[in-house]
């Protein structure tokens, strides 16, 4: 069985289908939520071709089984996998992992990378996978890996702001510019406002989701996006950031509050975030505001020299 590389838009419909349907079924353990489709394709990958770098597995009637995304540049690849197909085929795991790992290392000897190794993840909970990975020569790092948190959303406090602040949506592609400066220095990252708006203009984006602090002198100054699931009815933050100049000052919680609640107003019940286990900030921030750890993912390194066995 061999993969196919990523077309295009209707595949981020798929893809997101795919994710909704499999949570559903067998629950969020491993999976992303259909909001990270989006965010992977336009925002972590923006830089990148996803035709290259997407790859999905699909039965002969079409049906997705799985799907894998590869990063050379940052030396990583990610997979995605139902249960229900790997049931129906005992090995395809093992299969993905094997070709995107040889995909990944491939990838990286075309661009003259010099990384001593390669990187993914598994949750704790998935003993299966973890197993998996041992068997191939994959060795847990040392660093903490990260957390998805939850909350309900029953109960949450109005956001509150320092004087001359404004907590909005983003109006439209026309302030995809301002959008792109915040979301760049939140993170020191490269963004141009042509790329914001490749962003603006994906599949399932919504300028009503972007949630903006707009600061006394206009412009922004912290921001979240908004990421519903209507199959499962969990919101997702993704991402958070706040302009390094306006730290401190409550911002994120405030982006968090207004986020929440255009999470329930679209329907959703609960409330989801990843994170970092050693971000200094964002975890006292996350639990402060009620959310709690219910997956904890481990990074696995090997190096670029051991293939599988």
């Amino acid at each position: 069985m061999k993969p196919r590389p990523f077309r295009g838009d209707d595949d981020v419909y798929l893809l997101q289908e795919f994710t909704a349907e499999t949570i559903r079924a067998q629950g969020r353990l491993g999976l992303l939520h259909p909001g990270d489709v989006v965010h992977l394709v336009y925002n972590v990958l923006r830089l990148d071709d996803p035709t290259e770098l997407i790859h999905i597995w699909q039965d002969g009637g079409g049906v997705v089984l799985g799907w894998a995304w590869l990063h050379p540049r940052w030396a990583c690849f990610e997979l995605q996998i139902s249960n229900n197909a790997t049931r129906r085929f005992p090995d395809l795991e093992r299969e993905i992992n094997v070709w995107s790992e040889e995909r990944l290392l491939t990838l990286m000897r075309g661009m003259g990378s010099e990384a001593e190794y390669i990187e993914t993840d598994a949750s704790v909970d998935d003993a299966e996978g973890a197993g998996l990975l041992a068997d191939l020569g994959w060795i847990p790092a040392d660093d903490a890996g990260e957390w998805l948190s939850r909350r309900p959303l029953a109960h949450i406090a109005s956001p509150e702001l320092s004087a001359g602040y404004v907590v909005r949506s983003v109006r439209g592609i026309e302030e995809a510019g301002q959008v792109a400066e915040v979301h760049a220095a939140s993170f020191g990252s490269s963004w141009t406002p042509e790329l914001y708006e490749r962003v603006m203009n994906a599949p399932g984006y919504s300028p009503d989701r972007e949630i903006v602090v707009e600061a006394p002198d206009g412009l922004l100054a912290g921001f979240c996006v908004v990421w519903p699931d209507p199959v499962n009815l969990v919101g997702l933050f993704e991402p958070v950031g706040v302009h390094p100049e306006h730290r401190r000052l409550g911002l994120g919680r405030a982006v968090l509050r207004a986020g929440m609640l255009a999470m329930r107003k679209l329907g959703m019940r609960h409330a989801e975030v990843g994170y970092e286990v050693d971000n200094p900030a964002a975890g006292p921030l996350y639990r402060s505001e009620g959310f709690e750890p219910i997956e904890q993912f481990v990074r696995y390194r090997k190096s670029v020299g051991v293939g599988s066995p």
